[in-house]
């Protein structure tokens, strides 16, 4: 007995050590993250270091064990290494969260497979226990490496974190939209991410064979089997239950937060004729006198500043708007930027009373063209994108509230080849001869990947080295011809008040990064916003025109949209009123310190 009480009063010492070895480490690291830690993060070491313990009791602390757990607690840990490799800020509480996970799933994984064995030996059933054991090893290990093989796979192909932002604009996806991806990706790169993808696979489970098969424990034969399994049980439990919330890990974090703007996003649908009804207990908007007529709101796709010769740019890329900025009635404003770098983010923001600065839940939020509908406004949604599919749905929710729509891609969200070119958007218009008051909304497939689909061969005009940069520009080239059949389908009515044009957001064809989030340069964000007023509106509205020129310079993102055509549509009455916010309004206080972008998570950089 003295033996056996000194044997366990060894193996506690050794474990005890272990935890506080373990909990030196994490708080060694975490420090250097100039992070606090809190009870909770303690727990979280505290359960992660017992459970690794634990499990290392149970294979003698072996080297080649605490080896492959180590190896093992990195892996698990990939979204956060990537963090850190790729500079993202990574707060305390989430690499503590992401560490303890780790080892309390690995641990819990080792430890589980011991009670099924041990379960097995006891009771003699051997051969059932090794299959449900290797099941169980199987399964679990192949849910946990295929998240965070993603994780490392499309680290491999863009050198760069994978965003929640990123999967939801996978999920929004389409076939053709992706495969126009992949096809714009470095080879080499696609090929060492599905080499590594198979190459970890094959460590894993050899490493995985190796802790569990070649180097079995001998518990079970121990005349103390059943009551190890009771301890295990409830340390596992105790593990799950005091280590971080499953949110903080990386893989789960992400799957929650694109299950939470799906979310969001059925919500805002749902909510469409809460809405309604909400509006109608208003009534009638009421319209301020001199701001009666038609409004052209031109929405573009991928359009950077950077390549617009209006905006500087070194190449013709922009002709007609370039002799189009010097009429009295133009203003170009030199520091608009996107509110993210997604089309769908962008624009259910833009067109919509939510924003990044304020507190207003998506799902309640008025969209422009509801808000349009109430004032008296007669609505028009013109398209050349599709109109249907779950990656459109807060899009194609705010536009089927339009009296009018014209959607020419007949594809359905099947794919990206549309079956017309943008200029066919003002030739399929419904006449507009009777049309005394209008808010008419063209929605371009402007520069959308891939580049070269989004022009005729007439505007091929650069071919220099046949380089992305090249089709780029001959497609913003082909837009501003676009953008002039737009204006000249409107400019001769008499009640024509203003053509306003802006893109959801930029792109880097330079590098060859699109737009994609997780890349982000500041030439994804900067966007052209280009506003023109007719001779009548600016008779009528002199005091609101000309302190719109005087914030010609002022900065600007394009989430402040609904904001911005509600007031130079003069609607009143409407439930936010953010005159802050509001171009055109002499409180707007927006400098590049206080805009952002990626809904708020980055500061703006000129």
């Amino acid at each position: 007995m003295v033996q056996f009480i000194s044997r366990r009063k060894a193996d506690f010492g050794k474990a005890a050590l272990f935890v506080a070895l373990y909990a030196c480490i994490n708080i060694c690291l975490v420090s250097l993250l100039k992070e606090g830690l809190y009870l909770h993060g303690l727990k979280g070491i505290l359960s992660g270091g017992v459970i690794f313990a634990l499990a290392g009791h149970f294979w003698n602390y072996r080297k080649r064990f605490l080896a492959i757990y180590a190896g093992m607690m990195l892996f698990l840990s990939a979204g956060l290494i990537i963090k850190l490799i790729d500079h993202v800020a990574v707060g305390g509480g989430e690499f503590l969260g992401n560490i303890s996970l780790a080892s309390t799933i690995w641990g819990s994984i080792l430890l589980v497979w011991l009670c099924i064995e041990n379960t097995a030996a006891l009771t003699g059933k051997i051969k059932a226990g090794r299959i449900i054991s290797s099941a169980w090893l199987f399964i679990s290990l192949a849910i946990l490496a295929v998240p965070n093989l993603v994780l490392w796979g499309y680290f491999a192909l863009s050198q760069h974190y994978l965003r929640p932002d990123i999967v939801m604009t996978i999920y929004q996806t389409n076939k053709d939209e992706a495969i126009a991806y992949l096809m714009s990706q470095n080879p080499v790169y696609i090929g060492l991410a599905v080499a590594a993808f198979l190459l970890i696979s094959v460590l894993i489970f050899k490493a995985a064979y190796t802790v569990c098969v070649t180097d079995r424990p001998s518990f079970a034969s121990t005349p103390h089997g059943w009551l190890g399994i009771l301890p295990m049980i409830v340390l596992l439990a105790l593990g799950l239950k005091t280590t971080y919330a499953a949110k903080e890990y990386e893989p789960a974090h992400i799957v929650l937060s694109v299950r939470d703007s799906v979310k969001s996003y059925t919500m805002f649908a749902q909510n469409k004729k809460k809405r309604i009804q909400r509006l109608n207990a208003l009534g009638t908007l009421p319209v301020l006198p001199g701001h009666k007529g038609i409004y052209v709101l031109v929405i573009g796709e991928s359009e950077t500043r950077n390549h617009m010769s209006a905006y500087g740019y070194q190449r013709e890329t922009t002709p007609w708007l370039t002799q189009f900025a010097k009429d009295p009635g133009t203003l170009l404003f030199k520091n608009p930027y996107s509110n993210h770098t997604h089309t769908v983010p962008v624009l259910t923001y833009a067109l919509s009373e939510k924003n990044q600065y304020n507190q207003v839940p998506l799902a309640k939020a008025y969209s422009l063209i509801e808000i349009a509908n109430a004032a008296g406004f007669d609505t028009y949604w013109i398209s050349n994108q599709e109109r249907y599919g779950a990656w459109d749905t807060p899009v194609a929710e705010i536009a089927s509230t339009a009296k009018h729509q014209v959607w020419l891609n007949g594809e359905v969200g099947a794919n990206i080849k549309t079956a017309y070119l943008d200029e066919e958007l003002p030739i399929k218009t419904p006449d507009l001869k009777n049309v005394e008051n209008a808010l008419i909304v063209f929605h371009l497939m402007g520069e959308h990947l891939t580049y070269a689909d989004r022009y005729p061969a007439v505007y091929q005009k650069f071919d220099e080295s046949g380089t992305k940069r090249d089709e780029y520009d001959n497609a913003v080239l082909y837009t501003d011809f676009v953008l002039s059949r737009i204006y000249d389908l409107v400019k001769d009515n008499p009640h024509f008040q203003g053509l306003i044009y802006f893109s959801d957001h930029g792109e880097e064809p330079d590098l060859g990064k699109g737009h994609e989030s997780t890349k982000f340069t500041n030439q994804m964000s900067r966007i052209p916003f280009v506003a023109h007023f007719s001779d009548s509106y600016r008779s009528a509205n002199p005091a609101l025109f000309e302190t719109l020129k005087g914030q010609e310079n002022d900065y600007w993102t394009n989430d402040l949209v609904y904001n911005f055509m509600t007031e130079i549509m003069g609607i009143q009455s409407f439930p936010v009123n953010e005159p802050n916010l509001t171009l055109g309004n002499p409180a707007y206080d927006r400098t590049k310190d206080n805009v952002r972008t990626l809904h708020g998570e980055r500061k703006i950089e000129s």
